[in-house]
Parts: C-alpha cells; structure tokens; sequence
C-alpha cells in the first residue's frame, strides 16, 4: 500500500494540472484532486489492472470534476462572452474570401503534417492548455465537456441552463478561438 501511496503522490501533479485546466479555480482543483486520490486509495483493491494506474487514477478524476459540473448549475449568457466571441469570429471570418471559400493563406502550415506526430508531444499538449485557458471560462469549460470529457449535449445544456443552439454555437466558436491560438503558438514555430 505505501509503494501505492508514493505512486499516486508522484502522479498528484500531472492530475492537478489537468484539474486545474478543467475547473479554472485553484481551491476547488486541489479539493477535487485529494478527493480523486483518496477515492484511489480507499478503491486500491478494486484496481484491476486493465489500464495503467495513471489512467485509472484520471478516469477517477473526470468523473469527479463530470460529477460537479452535473451538481453546479451554471448560467451562460453569451451576451456577457460578447466581447471575447466576437474577437474569435472575426479570426474565423478572415479565413475566408468574399465568395465564402477557404484562403489558402489563413491554412496553417504544418497542418500536413501526420497529426498524430504533433499529438504525441508533450509540448502541444502544453500549448493547447494555453490556449484553452485563452478562452471564456464557460466557453472552455463547455468544450472540454463535450470534446474531452464526452459529455452529452443535452447534460452540458442541462448543467449550463443554455439551450442546444447556444451550446453548438460555444463549441464552434470554441474550436475557432482553439484552431487560431494553435496557429499562431504552435503550428507557425513549428
């Protein structure tokens, strides 16, 4: 048990980061990780082995921080993100000629690139942290629900008090404020 112990000590870090990211408060993500880590220890005997301890101790983890966004009613006005969504459109609208089609010029570059080459670096995945932290708080809260953690539609709406069209249009402009701030932070240094 304390190799145990020292294995889920050594892995509190990489955890707390990822709950850091997800909650954006620094209290709440610490009071989820012990949490997550005492319900690791007090399960220890039901860990089976199929998966490695790290993936075992994140799945505890998503389903604390999926269990609090389902218990926290939020309430998204896309009026108040007014400001921050229409910086993000205005970056997607210039991508595209007058005619609506793509500019060859607004393609990132290393986007030909096999994707799963720059996926596999720990520094993408640095970047997209960053990048997710750019965006509105609910704004990024909402896509890594849906996009991360998989997390249904209508249990985000539900959760959010926002209706289907407004949570598409979150996700959407989401994914544009990402695909940009990854042009600029990555792909172009790369």
């Amino acid at each position: 048990m304390e190799n145990f112990k020292k294995l889920l000590a050594s892995l509190r870090p990489d955890i707390l980061r990822f709950a850091k990211i997800q909650l954006r408060d620094e209290y709440l993500a610490e009071d989820i990780v012990q949490e997550t880590l005492a319900t690791a220890i007090d399960k220890h005997s039901q860990f089976r082995g199929d998966a490695g301890v790290k993936t075992w101790v994140m799945t505890i983890l998503k389903n604390k921080i999926t269990d609090y966004f389902r218990s926290a009613k939020h309430t998204v006005s896309l009026e108040a993100l007014q400001e921050e969504n229409a910086a993000i459109d205005n970056g997607y609208e210039e991508c595209f000629n007058d005619e609506g089609h793509w500019l060859q010029s607004a393609s990132p570059r290393q986007w030909n690139a096999a994707p799963e080459d720059a996926a596999n670096q720990k520094a993408f995945f640095r970047t997209l942290e960053n990048c997710l932290k750019g965006l509105p708080e609910d704004t990024a809260r909402i896509f890594y629900l849906r996009e991360i953690m998989g997390m249904d539609i209508d249990e985000i709406c539900g959760s959010f008090n926002i209706t289907k069209d407004n949570c598409y249009v979150i996700l959407h402009r989401a994914r544009n404020g990402l695909r940009d701030c990854l042009q600029h932070r990555w792909f172009d240094l790369n």
